[in-house]
């Protein structure tokens, strides 16, 4: 079914009319190339304008345009440079020459779109659009088609979590967004499906490309955040950079503290040869108090070779840790059995994290070459006590301690180079973990554990880009040999061994077919089970309640296509998945006592979904409103209870989100969000959620001192309400967090210019399931 997919829309695609190809290098008056200028063709006699790219890292464009496009003119600008309006030819150089005229607050009508589609990308202007008033990259981010998320956590509707890139440099803070302001951002680039140069791992990415800045000297940025809820939460940094020459000093500190709250009524209904129910009540207080620390040079060499070190440090002084307190009513066949009062106190000792990353990005000739490599070490430590009060049995006091040891290598080498008119590149990514985990309980029956596993994972790829007269074409190819080793007690498991060798192809198209932009995309990509998810530990709920992980878990493999298509101020994208070995919560019986209930995961053999969202971006005067409409259906059927359970009701989702630009520079956005009911994986939405949030933003003194008013989750509807079905389990969960909050940010700037560290780094993927 797949193959007759993917050919059909692939024939769809070819057939559309031949178009001619435009390319050609721009360049500064010096002949240096200039990256992310605008390109953009316009017919004549009318100037409508009929397609845009921007250039690449080496002031490359290249374009398709209907055949008579000769009879056309092609428009070249850039920030700080003269813009140049030349007649379209099929291979020419352009050259800009500096503005020394700039005006203040021009604003070019008629330009390239605010969201189109270019190579493998949905591209969403921001320079020069409402966009550029959001506040941050962080608040511009949650203000795109398909992106979901909000402090740095992004994800893309249907797709899942996006990893983020500003500048070709991989964020590892995800704070560092609240850094960026809006007014630097040129554009934001979404990858609905990410090729071969990505681990096998990433199902999304979002590529941010700021301003280019020019400068030496000293510069600061100071941020404060205060938040209220029923906590105050604080967010503090400070950035530093000096910049001579081609040398450039960075350094950041950061301090947070995140305090959080969780109310649940959790129903649990375990169908054995006593029907066993649970009522409990949960309430959760947490408090985590992360101190950050980084500090790094980079060098430019010349201008096409640089090389620089990063180590960052992130320590946990004061208090973190998590209290709860549980109130439990069971029943038996419906007759009161006991009712239980758990309270657990769990405190996190850890050690500082350290991570180093070193990188050389440098070009021979028409050769690139960028190389990572980083060092990653954590350890920490949890200790929990729980003391359950039973109202008809005895009283229990559990103790445990997890004490949890990672250490990773990786390194990531990519090779790029022009062949037959189009770009190919290659590489190699390697990395090495170990993570020991070592468990140890006084209660009677659980036993303690001394695990490791030790990952290696050596990855090779190669991925060609061309424009071509029936569009651009794109394919490339990953091959990942994993080598995974389970350790018990210090002896081999074999068994929880596991050898693989996946090959992850991709592929994408796209054309232009008058005003309609179109893109054709398909992957094959994986899903890793986290560390946790692999544990063989038994963690203590509650007497008839317990967690354990699952070291026979296999990889998900996932194939996925994709169609975008764009005219004007309308997108839309339709994706298609088939998932195998999904990896899935479930919960069963234990053998020797089925009224206890043990939680864990599963491999489940396939699932397809299919997913599909329409946006629409105009622009009414001071009003920049964005709706988008969509939705997730899977088709599912599992045996719960020895039942024929089927699960395929799609998720509807909507918003709407407006932003009112108003006098004397204040911007006012309204965000309204909506999810309906429906089924994921093996669980059922019961309940719909709507989220309203409201913000104001007001810069002064040049944008230098800005000060962000914000509200989220005004009226509270941020609550997760569900029924999860099990093998013979049915568990009926509502929670609340303390999401609704009120947000003063008070930001300074003074000389700011970004850093030249082009450090991409290696082995992100294995940090992360960590």
């Amino acid at each position: 079914m797949n193959q007759k997919i993917l050919f059909s829309l692939f024939l769809c695609g070819i057939l559309l009319p031949l178009r001619a190809q435009i390319k050609g290098t721009v360049t500064d008056s010096d002949s240096n190339p200039i990256p992310f200028a605008n390109v953009a063709i316009y017919s004549l006699p009318d100037s409508t304008l009929i397609t845009g790219t921007t250039t690449d890292q080496q002031g490359v464009f290249s374009l398709l345009a209907d055949n008579n496009s000769s009879n056309a003119l092609l428009r070249v600008s850039f920030i700080g440079y003269e813009t140049q309006t030349v007649p379209a030819l099929p291979e020419q150089t352009i050259s800009l020459q500096p503005d020394t005229t700039l005006l203040d607050e021009v604003v070019v009508e008629g330009d390239l779109p605010r969201i189109r589609l270019r190579s493998d990308a949905v591209v969403a202007t921001v320079q020069n659009t409402v966009l550029s008033k959001a506040g941050t990259a962080n608040d511009v981010l949650k203000r795109l088609p398909a992106i979901t998320g909000d402090n740095g956590d992004f994800s893309i509707f249907g797709k899942g979590k996006a990893k983020i890139y500003v500048n070709n440099r991989e964020l590892r803070d995800v704070s560092e967004l609240d850094l960026i302001s809006s007014a630097d951002i040129r554009e934001v680039e979404i990858v609905h499906n990410p090729g071969a140069g990505y681990d096998a791992s990433v199902k999304a990415v979002i590529r941010i490309h700021t301003v280019r800045k020019t400068g030496d000297g000293l510069s600061f940025d100071i941020r404060s955040t205060y938040l209220q809820t029923e906590n105050t939460d604080l967010r503090q940094q400070l950035n530093l950079n000096y910049r001579h020459k081609g040398w450039d000093i960075f350094g950041t500190v950061k301090y947070e503290r995140y305090a959080y709250v969780q109310d649940s009524r959790i129903a649990q209904e375990a169908f054995v040869d006593t029907l066993w129910t649970q009522k409990n009540e949960l309430r959760v207080d947490g408090l985590s108090n992360p101190l950050t620390t980084i500090a790094g040079v980079n060098y430019e060499i010349s201008s096409n070779h640089y090389a620089g070190v990063k180590y960052t440090m992130t320590a946990f002084p004061g208090k973190n840790g998590m209290q709860s307190t549980t109130l439990s009513d069971v029943y038996a066949d419906g007759v009161f059995y006991d009712r239980w009062e758990s309270n657990d106190n769990q405190t996190q000792n850890s050690k500082p994290r350290h991570r180093l990353n070193a990188y050389y990005n440098g070009k021979f000739g028409e050769l690139n070459v960028d190389f990572n490599s980083d060092f990653y070490r954590s350890s920490q430590s949890t200790a929990s006590s729980i003391t359950e009060s039973s109202q008809e049995y005895d009283d229990r006091v559990i103790t445990s301690d997890n004490r949890i040891k990672n250490r990773l290598f990786a390194t990531r080498l990519v090779l790029s180079y022009p062949v037959w008119e189009g770009q190919l590149s290659a590489g190699n990514e390697f990395t090495r973990t170990r993570r020991d985990d070592d468990y140890t309980t006084d209660i009677q029956g659980i036993p303690s554990t001394n695990t490791s596993i030790h990952d290696e994972n050596n990855a090779f790829f190669a991925e060609y880009s061309r424009s071509t007269p029936i569009g651009q074409l794109t394919g490339g190819v990953r091959l990942e040999k994993v080598y995974s080793d389970y350790f018990s007690d210090g002896e081999k498991m074999d068994e929880q061994s596991r050898h693989y060798a996946h090959w992850f192809p991709n592929f994408s198209y796209s054309n232009t077919l008058g005003g309609v932009q179109l893109q054709l995309s398909y992957t094959a990509k994986t899903v890793r089970p986290a560390y946790w998810q692999l544990g063989s530990s038994i963690f203590y709920a509650n007497r008839f309640t317990m967690q354990t992980g699952n070291p026979f878990l296999k990889p998900t493999i996932i194939h996925d296509a994709s169609l975008t298509g764009s005219w004007k101020y309308l997108q839309l994208m339709v994706s298609y998945k088939q998932e195998r070995d999904v990896i899935m919560q479930w919960a069963t019986q234990m053998e020797e006592n089925p009224a206890v209930t043990l939680l864990s995961t599963r491999n489940l053999d396939k699932l397809p979904s299919l997913t599909a969202y329409l946006t629409a971006s105009p622009k009414f005067g001071i009003w920049a409103p964005q709706a988008s409409i969509g939705f997730m259906k899977q088709w599912l059927t599992i045996t719960s209870n020895d039942k024929q359970v089927r699960l395929n009701s799609p998720i509807p989702t909507a918003s709407l989100n407006n932003s009112f630009s108003l006098p004397k520079g204040f911007l006012l956005t309204l965000d309204a969000n909506f999810q309906g009911k429906g089924n994921q994986q093996n669980v059922e939405l019961t309940d719909h959620q709507f989220v309203v949030n409201l913000g104001v933003t007001k810069s002064f003194f040049d944008d230098r001192l800005s000060v962000v008013l914000k509200g989220h989750d005004l009226f509270h509807g941020r609550t997760m309400d569900i029924k999860a079905y099990n093998d013979r389990l049915n568990i009926y969960q509502f929670s609340r967090w303390d999401t609704r909050e009120l947000e003063l940010t008070v930001r300074y700037k003074f000389n700011t210019a970004k850093n030249r560290y082009k450090g991409t780094g290696a082995g992100q993927g294995e940090i992360n399931r960590m």
